[in-house]
């Protein structure tokens, strides 16, 4: 009895040494899964942080550049609004001397209107020559023309007047940009 009872504490022993084979087999497995695990952890966490610092070295290079980029952009603005304001200085020189040419134009043409005026009261007092007439009918014919050419004139000075409108609200519309661009530049230099 006594032999059975060794024989059988012996195969729980053994059982037991099986189990802890197996249990130590699993933690050895397990421990190389958990060094694996964290290998490629490492290998992920490496890969990011140089993804990381190469995005901030592009955003630091893009942020350095933006002054500079704005600084152009605001020369060249200015040279526009300069280029601008030029020509739109010559062309309200040009809208003032077209409309001191008008109203000589409609004071000639005025006085020529009262001249034919006086002819036809002169000619109605005696019995004209035929060449007189002749000359007379030509002035009417001259004063018609005139007062035609008078209304394009006019007309243009009217679409020229509207041109100048336009290009006042553009100016201005650039000049409102130039601020919010000093601006945004102020800050970003902050």
């Amino acid at each position: 009895m006594d032999k059975r009872l060794l024989e059988q504490v012996q195969q729980a022993l053994q059982s037991q040494q099986d189990t802890i084979k197996r249990q130590e087999l699993m933690l050895d497995d397990q421990q190389q899964y958990m060094e694996q695990m964290l290998d490629q952890k490492d290998q992920d966490i490496a890969q990011l942080t140089a993804s990381l610092n190469k995005l901030a070295e592009t955003k630091t290079q893009e942020l350095e550049r933006l002054p500079t980029l704005f600084k152009q952009l605001q020369n060249t603005m200015k040279e526009q609004t300069s280029v601008v304001n030029g020509w739109v200085k010559h062309r309200k020189e040009h809208v003032t001397t077209q409309a001191l040419l008008i109203s000589e134009l409609l004071a000639l043409g005025n006085v020529q209107i009262q001249l034919v005026a006086q002819l036809k009261t002169y000619q109605s007092t005696i019995t004209p020559p035929d060449y007189l007439e002749s000359d007379t009918t030509q002035l009417e014919s001259d004063t018609v023309k005139l007062e035609d050419g008078l209304s394009e004139l006019v007309n243009a000075q009217i679409k020229i007047e509207q041109s100048q409108t336009k290009i006042t609200g553009s100016q201005t519309a650039i000049e409102a940009e130039l601020k919010e661009l000093k601006t945004l530049l102020n800050k970003l230099e902050r």
